[in-house]
């Protein structure tokens, strides 16, 4: 159940960009949120408020740090729940904030994963991207060596609360919680995925609402996923490019210079600084209307005694650049200490977030007006830099990248979600043909038709492709049907005449599909480099080759090889949709089992691109040319689905699926909304109320808000009405619940549809078929579907 609407939380981080991300997780609709950098100045928090405060001690010595812990916990108000936020690699003075927090009787859990970022925690030690701490070079720029558990990082014992505990029934969790804290020792606690994050929080509520919990920016999402309220408004949209906006960079890695030179190629201007230079160094330029980015000259590795002094300058001279500008500028700040070190030179105490662009890069704003962004330096990927940008300036006329990544906010998106690649309306695109109803079979599923050009102004066949969206194709467990199907769906007529597409997988097992479904004479398996490097033309299949598997791979067994290269295929996917360089991936399936052999302990296609993506929460829908669902829960037992029902995922799911029918067409959609117990609860004969307390509330907010959701409905009779085409979408409470009829009514041809990622996916609504799979019997039409509806769905590049 969610925390009640007049909870106060109390959140405390020891740099700034911590005190954001954590602010940003914690958001909601019914919530004050507020960053403060300067406790001592804070007003009592009334009820319903969420304060964090930058405690701003990453570089104060153990004593002063534990200290600034020590204040803030006195004289808290009675039920205020408490928050330390730690940094994710373990730096910083976390031994003695932790045993800062203990001293106040509270009893602490710290569970310091990080899902999003891969920072996972097994058997009390943390792993980044699998790989041990103190193994990797995560902590290069640190002047101690990396710890070698999290135990030794606190440098004190402490009790361990295992994996197997975590994933274990919800009243074992609970006992095994309260066992380790009744020893007053800090509960370290494994996980790898949100739902354990999600497990442990609950337990520990239920256990001592009491307890001090202590994590990273993972626990803090788990907490925001409790809160009463659902999530917060979507972010504002670009401001004018003609006000300044300043980007300070205060690393020199490798991955911040890339992150830097594609936002220059975006047109910013450069202003570097040699970090061995005293302020003010070289003469500073005048700040432009536009963009510029203030960074360090590149140099040898960062040294550590010297960063703070070297902060300070970068700080002085944003100050400077600010001071000189042509008018109000708004701010991206990348890495804690520069954020706060450029908003104190402003004299900012106070951040309002109202979001992320992208995970740990959160959007606020200042009492002043001011609009800031602030973004941990080791967060983001190449593109980071762009995103942001674009999601703060509207440039005067989009370039197809721009327009690729251009936000869009729709309401019930996540905060993660709004860098979606969705373009805004634009008056020279034909708008889609709207659809009534859900079984007009003459145009399918989600199939928008555009209006003919006039006489003597067609196109010619090169502009056509130009305007076709690229769409990434991962070809999925290489030991399955993904290739066989791959190959007859990429060769069929109408796929060139719809999209582009560039699979992402082995160019050698395409061959061998090619060969076995009797096409090795028409298809042409062409590897290419990138996008840009593929044609487009009868007969060729474009692939980016991995080269993951080995040549003697046996079709139909599971393999850990093929399950960690499925896995490599959608990161790279994941990676090209969101630098712009595809419009849409369709995902041929995995095998979950070999998934999990190879590493990646994913659920399913759904949540691992949700993580690739840094969204917190997506939808699965299935589409049929009979039926639609949407499901407000999936991979979870049936327990564990009834427990994570609520009012806001009940309503966020009901909008994910209403924005994807209006995208694709539909103009009032008519959604119906199954009940949870047999015949709805038939007005509470059956269950204990589940429908009037967690369907309902939803529902009556969807409906003010003008969406047609009808419901709490009986599932076993609104199926059969969305067939005949009473509605265009069912929510399903939970898995087999939607699954069921979608696979009895349309299973061939149906399309499983991700919605609430920042890109397009669809995907086949089929296995693996390892009984069949190397037999060249497997059927193509669910892939041939898919890519339809990716067509249908993905934007222009061009548009």
């Amino acid at each position: 159940m969610p925390l009640g609407p007049g909870q106060r939380v109390l959140a405390v981080a020891d740099d700034l960009s911590g005190a954001a991300e954590t602010a940003a997780a914690l958001l909601s609709r019914t919530t004050r949120t507020r960053v403060l950098l300067d406790p001592r100045t804070a007003t009592p928090a009334p009820a319903g408020t969420t304060t964090v405060f930058d405690l701003d001690s990453r570089q104060l010595s153990a004593t002063g740090a534990a200290d600034r812990i020590t204040a803030v916990m006195t004289g808290l108000a009675p039920g205020t729940l408490v928050l330390k936020k730690v940094d994710s690699l373990l730096r910083g003075n976390l031994a003695a904030e932790i045993a800062a927090l203990a001293a106040t009787g509270r009893g602490v859990l710290l569970a310091p994963a990080l899902p999003t970022a891969h920072r996972t925690v097994r058997d009390g030690v943390l792993h980044t991207d699998g790989v041990p701490l103190h193994t990797g070079n995560a902590w290069r720029a640190e002047k101690a060596p990396p710890p070698r558990s999290i135990a030794e990082a606190l440098r004190a014992p402490v009790a361990l609360l295992g994996l197997a505990s975590v994933r274990g029934p919800a009243h074992l969790l609970r006992t095994a919680l309260s066992e380790a804290l009744a020893t007053t020792l800090p509960v370290v606690a494994d996980a790898e995925t949100d739902a354990d994050l999600d497990a442990l929080l609950a337990a520990a509520l239920d256990v001592d609402p009491r307890v001090a919990l202590a994590g990273s920016g993972g626990l803090a999402l788990a907490l925001g996923r409790s809160l009463d309220g659902g999530p917060p408004a979507p972010l504002p949209p670009p401001g004018p490019a003609t006000r300044p906006l300043l980007v300070v960079v205060g690393t020199a890695e490798p991955l911040a210079a890339e992150q830097v030179r594609r936002l220059v190629a975006d047109g910013a201007a450069l202003y570097s600084l040699d970090p061995g230079a005293p302020y003010p160094g070289d003469p500073l330029p005048r700040l432009r209307p536009g963009t510029t980015v203030l960074t360090l000259r590149p140099g040898g590795p960062p040294d550590p005694a010297a960063a703070r002094a070297i902060v300070r300058n970068l700080a002085r001279t944003a100050a400077a650049l600010l001071d000189a500008g042509p008018g109000p500028a708004d701010l991206v700040l990348t890495g804690g200490e520069t954020a706060r070190r450029v908003l104190e030179a402003l004299a900012v105490r106070e951040l309002r977030p109202r979001g992320q662009v992208h995970h740990g890069a959160v959007l606020a704003t200042t009492p002043d007006g001011r609009t800031v962004v602030t973004r941990p330096g080791s967060f983001g990927d190449a593109d980071s830099l762009r995103l942001i940008a674009r999601a703060l300036r509207a440039p005067a006329a989009r370039d197809p990248a721009a327009r690729t990544t251009a936000p869009h906010p729709a309401a019930g998106a996540t905060p993660a979600a709004r860098t979606a690649v969705h373009p805004p309306p634009d008056p020279g695109r034909p708008a889609p043909t709207p659809r009534r109803t859900s079984h007009d079979h003459a145009k399918g599923p989600f199939m928008n038709a555009t209006p003919a050009a006039p006489a003597g102004t067609e196109p010619t066949a090169a502009e056509k492709s130009d305007a076709l969206p690229v769409i990434a194709v991962t070809m999925g467990d290489g030991a399955g049907i993904g290739p066989e199907v791959i190959v007859p769906a990429l060769l069929d007529p109408g796929t060139l005449s719809r999209i582009r597409p560039v699979v992402i997988g082995d160019a050698e097992r395409l061959r061998r599909a090619a060969e076995l479904v009797g096409l090795a004479d028409r298809a042409e398996i062409v590897t290419v480099e990138g996008p840009g490097d593929a044609e487009f033309t009868p007969g060729r299949i474009n692939v980016i080759d991995l080269g993951l598997l080995p040549a003697d791979l046996p079709w139909g067994t599971l393999s850990a090889v093929a399950g960690d290269a499925a896995y490599q295929y959608v990161r790279v996917a994941a990676e090209l949709a969101l630098s712009g360089a595809v419009q849409g991936i369709c995902t041929a399936p995995l095998n979950k089992e070999a998934l999990h052999a190879g590493g990646h302990l994913y659920p399913g296609h759904t949540e691992l691109l949700a993580h690739l993506t840094g969204v917190e929460e997506v939808s699965m829908m299935l589409s049929t040319d009979t039926v639609k669902v949407i499901h407000v829960t999936t991979h979870i037992g049936l327990i564990d689905a009834v427990k994570r029902i609520e009012p806001g995922l009940v309503e966020r799911t009901v909008r994910r699926g209403h924005d994807a029918l209006v995208r694709a067409g539909v103009e009032h959609p008519v959604i119906g909304v199954c009940g949870i117990n047999p015949h709805a609860g038939e007005n509470g004969l059956f269950g204990y109320g589940e429908e009037e307390e967690k369907i309902v509330p939803a529902l009556e907010i969807l409906r003010a808000d003008g969406i047609d959701a009808r419901g709490p409905l009986p599932a076993d009779t609104a199926f059969f009405l969305a067939g005949r085409g009473d509605y265009d979408l069912i929510v399903a409470m939970y898995h087999d619940q939607g699954h069921g009829p979608v696979k009895i009514l349309g299973l061939e041809a149906g399309v499983n549809l991700t919605v609430g990622l920042p890109v397009i996916r669809t995907s086949v609504d089929h296995g693996t078929a390892f009984d069949i799979a190397g037999t060249g019997t497997a059927d193509p039409g669910s892939m041939i579907e898919a890519l339809r509806q990716a067509a249908a769905l993905a934007p222009s590049p061009t548009g």
